[in-house]
């Protein structure tokens, strides 16, 4: 039998034990979607989605706002021309 420390305690009550919420077990809740593929598929995804998801949102962001960096330094220069 363990001796019951105060670390055995604390980690007996790190248990959830709600079955409403995990089923029998401790954690009978099943993976879907990116969690249920295997690793390097799982990874392959998400960058992909994550690499998508960026390149959709950096084209709308330009096509919104134009790029006001760039229009900034050619206003500048218009009115500034080099000598």
């Amino acid at each position: 039998m363990i001796r019951p420390t105060p670390f055995i305690r604390q980690a007996e009550r790190l248990i959830n034990r709600n079955p409403e919420l995990f089923g029998p077990g401790p954690l009978a809740r099943r993976a879907t979607g990116i969690g249920a593929m295997p690793p390097l598929k799982g990874l392959v995804t998400c960058a992909a989605q994550g690499l998508a998801v960026g390149l959709a949102g950096g084209l709308a962001y330009n096509v919104i706002y134009g790029n006001p960096g760039i229009q900034a330094i050619e206003d500048y220069y218009k009115e500034n021309p080099p000598r």
